[in-house]
């Protein structure tokens, strides 16, 4: 009986909400249902990003006031690099994509990844960084200001997450 290797995808989706309504293509929105049907029925993981939240946080976080196609390109492979760094470099944690996302997913239906990352610093920022501590970066990680998928905010309401992966990447200084 041969035996078959396990491929398992992870994609990213960039997707279009209804808020943005700057779009030169008329059938956007049916692209996007069709790929979230096809990534539903067939993809292993899906990190989800969309473009009302990655404005957003262009403009409030990175002080950006009409950003461009190139600097949110620039947050998302940011996002995409960072989110796959561990399997690029040697750790004794998560070398392969299934021992990254197999605790992230608790059902085959349940695979849809939201994505937050902190700290968001524009280019002039990037010089002065200051120190901070693993709870503040944990505390701002959840901040639903640092997520890239748009949701309702609301502060009465009790957030709760079912599984959560944060990629922590330290520079030390001797």
């Amino acid at each position: 009986m041969p035996s078959y290797a396990v491929s398992v995808f992870l994609y990213i989706l960039v997707i279009t909400l209804k808020k943005l309504i700057c779009s030169d293509v008329v059938v956007q929105p049916y692209n996007s249902l069709l790929t979230l049907k096809r990534l539903t029925q067939n993809a292993d993981c899906v990190v989800v990003l969309d473009n009302t939240a990655l404005n957003r946080i262009a403009v409030d976080r990175l002080h950006i006031e009409n950003p461009t196609f190139s600097q949110i390109n620039s947050l998302v492979s940011t996002i995409m690099s960072v989110s796959t760094a561990t399997l690029r470099y040697p750790s004794y944690m998560n070398n392969d994509l299934i021992g990254l996302i197999s605790p992230l997913i608790p059902t085959p239906r349940l695979h849809f990844l939201m994505t937050g990352y902190t700290p968001l610093t524009s280019e002039q920022e990037l010089t002065s960084v200051s120190k901070t501590t693993v709870l503040d970066v944990m505390r701002r990680l959840l901040q639903p200001k640092n997520m890239m998928v748009s949701a309702a905010h609301d502060r009465t309401a009790h957030h709760k997450y079912i599984s959560i992966l944060n990629i922590i990447q330290v520079c030390l200084s001797s």
